[in-house]
């Protein structure tokens, strides 16, 4: 047990780390945000909000599959949770399998990659279940929600520590709370769709 918990507390990125990966995450998103089909739901005849599958609709393998891009936002909302992982190192410890996972998406370039490959392929492909595009629609926004925070914590030197870490603890919160709704409602064959804004975004994107 000690030694996970100090493989967890290795595990916590350095100040200067954050600062390089925020910078990267913010880049990647910005370059996306631009894009036509990520500024506004498309207006459609038949809304979409409200979709349910029954639970024999999905089979098994799009289930797992549709879990799998909220690895992408799981992955950069990570550092958030420094300040948690800093005093309870031993929070850590249900993380411990998906390191590796983390530490490959906040290598150079290859979470942008990711990002790219899940957008372009994915979310567009016709031929791939709805239940896989959306929910990897879904991740992709809940990582450029992301964003957002980010472009603030510039200022986190100006604030009491005590703000900082809150709206930190927060952030964090936030994304884990919806990866792991969105995990759940997919294993029990479920859509997802009940996540705040993002997923009537989502609703208003997809065909």
């Amino acid at each position: 047990m000690s030694t996970m918990i100090s493989m967890a507390a290795a595990f916590v990125p350095s100040t200067s780390l954050l600062v390089t990966q925020t910078s990267m995450h913010t880049r990647r998103t910005k370059s996306l945000l631009a894009a036509p089909s990520l500024r506004m739901p498309r207006k459609t005849g038949v809304s979409t909000i409200g979709m349910q599958y029954n639970n024999d609709d999905v089979p098994g393998l799009d289930r797992f599959v549709a879990c799998l891009p909220y690895a992408l936002p799981l992955a950069d909302s990570f550092e958030w949770g420094h300040f948690l992982f800093d005093k309870f190192p031993i929070l850590a410890l249900p993380f411990v399998p998906l390191f590796p996972v983390i530490s490959l998406l906040n290598a150079p370039f290859v979470s942008f990659a990711v990002f790219i490959a899940l957008f372009a392929f994915v979310t567009r492909n016709p031929s791939i279940p709805r239940f896989v595009r959306y929910n990897t629609l879904q991740a992709i926004y809940l990582d450029i929600a992301l964003i957002f925070p980010s472009l603030f914590k510039g200022l986190a030197g100006n604030v009491p520590l005590e703000l900082a870490e809150t709206g930190s603890n927060t952030v964090f919160y936030a994304i884990l709370l919806s990866v792991i709704y969105a995990t759940v409602s997919n294993i029990g064959g479920k859509l997802p769709n009940e996540i705040p804004l993002i997923s009537e975004t989502v609703d208003g994107q997809m065909p």
